[in-house]
């Protein structure tokens, strides 16, 4: 870890607190994903908006050279998978008129094409 202005920093070069904000967003985002559009998911929908908020104008961005970019958020969600306390943020499929929603490594294969 170095210690660059904003705080400690992880080896992957983003702060603890923008990866267990990735990690939060992407759990809600999976919980959103993974269920039937049921009422009282309104509070999930409006707390996934408040992170991604939070993601975008965290100050790390302001520190690197990139600034934020689609890149530098690939990034981000690699890292915050691979962590501790991470998962990977799940794909949402159009198959057979239903939408459903696969870890990435089954994306392929319920597509269809093969």
């Amino acid at each position: 870890m170095s210690t660059e202005p904003g705080g400690p920093r992880p080896a992957a070069g983003f702060p603890e607190d923008l990866v267990a904000l990735q990690q939060r967003w992407t759990r809600i985002f999976n919980r959103l994903a993974g269920a039937p559009a049921a009422g009282g998911d309104h509070e999930l929908r409006m707390e996934l908006l408040r992170l991604s908020l939070r993601l975008t104008s965290h100050p790390h961005w302001a520190t690197t050279e990139a600034g934020w970019s689609r890149k530098a958020r690939n990034e981000l969600q690699h890292h915050a998978s691979t962590a501790p306390g991470g998962q990977e943020q799940l794909i949402s499929l159009c198959v057979d008129g239903r939408i459903i929603a696969v870890p990435p490594g089954e994306a392929a294969s319920r597509r269809g094409d093969g």
